[in-house]
């Protein structure tokens, strides 16, 4: 079944918002573990973990975002791939917006 560009785009966002917030979810438990476990990394070791965490998150989310429009490129599906990555990137401004958006009211609101 084909799906509509679009929704191909909207599916793709919403993986890398759901990859987002399940990474800063764990993040945030494991800095409370940290905390009340009482450790301290050493500042190479936590330099190497930011970095190594950056480099693995960046091929995540380029998969999510790039794998079917790469496989429709190399299909001779190029229009087809563009589209879709347009898509993607317009879903993802309309959730950060979005999101911005919620932000803003709940700091406006305290």
């Amino acid at each position: 079944m084909k799906h509509p560009n679009r929704t191909i785009g909207l599916f793709q966002a919403s993986g890398i918002i759901l990859y987002v917030c399940l990474f800063a979810t764990v993040i945030q438990a494991l800095s409370g573990w940290s905390s009340a476990q009482s450790i301290q990394l050493q500042p190479i070791l936590a330099i190497s973990i930011f970095l190594l965490t950056f480099i693995v998150s960046a091929l995540i989310c380029g998969s999510i975002f790039l794998a079917y429009p790469i496989k429709l490129f190399f299909n001779d599906q190029k229009d087809r791939a563009y589209r879709i990555i347009l898509w993607s990137i317009a879903w993802l401004l309309t959730f950060f917006i979005l999101f911005l958006a919620m932000v803003l009211i709940l700091i406006n609101s305290f």
